[in-house]
């Protein structure tokens, strides 16, 4: 009985150090600010980030990093673009498949399976502005 328990936190002890080695497969691309003409009252802020296949993270972080500025625009020019309503679905399946191409058309390899949102906000265009002048004020 003991040699069996001995075997099974072995076991577990092995699992949880090879998931604790184990690097994530998301990456980080930046955090996105714009303005659609349609919502005007409001300024979209949120966290793009990519899921790489995890074999291939090290060149998916690599190419990523590369190009991080020419995704972060045309990624926000094409948002200042979209229909409304893309920005109000709770899903955000349209925007994140339009951002999916966006970051393929950058890459020159197929690295990335996927793009998620996160830290979704719309803050009110007024208070957007202000932070702006005052920070600018300061420098």
């Amino acid at each position: 009985m003991v040699a069996i328990h001995a075997a099974v936190i072995g076991y577990v002890r092995s699992r949880v150090a090879r998931l604790s080695n184990m690097q994530s497969s998301a990456i980080e691309i930046g955090l996105l600010r714009f303005q659609n003409p349609n919502v005007p009252d409001c300024t979209f802020q949120f966290q793009l980030h990519a899921i790489v296949d995890p074999s291939r993270r090290f060149r998916g972080e690599e190419r990523l990093k590369l190009n991080q500025m020419p995704i972060t625009e045309a990624a926000e020019q094409m948002l200042r673009q979209v229909d409304a309503s893309w920005l109000n679905d709770p899903s955000q399946k349209e925007i994140r498949e339009r951002l999916m191409d966006v970051v393929l058309q950058h890459l020159d390899e197929p690295l990335v399976q996927r793009v998620v949102i996160t830290d979704w906000l719309c803050l009110p265009s007024q208070s957007v502005g202000l932070h702006h002048q005052v920070a600018s004020a300061g420098h």
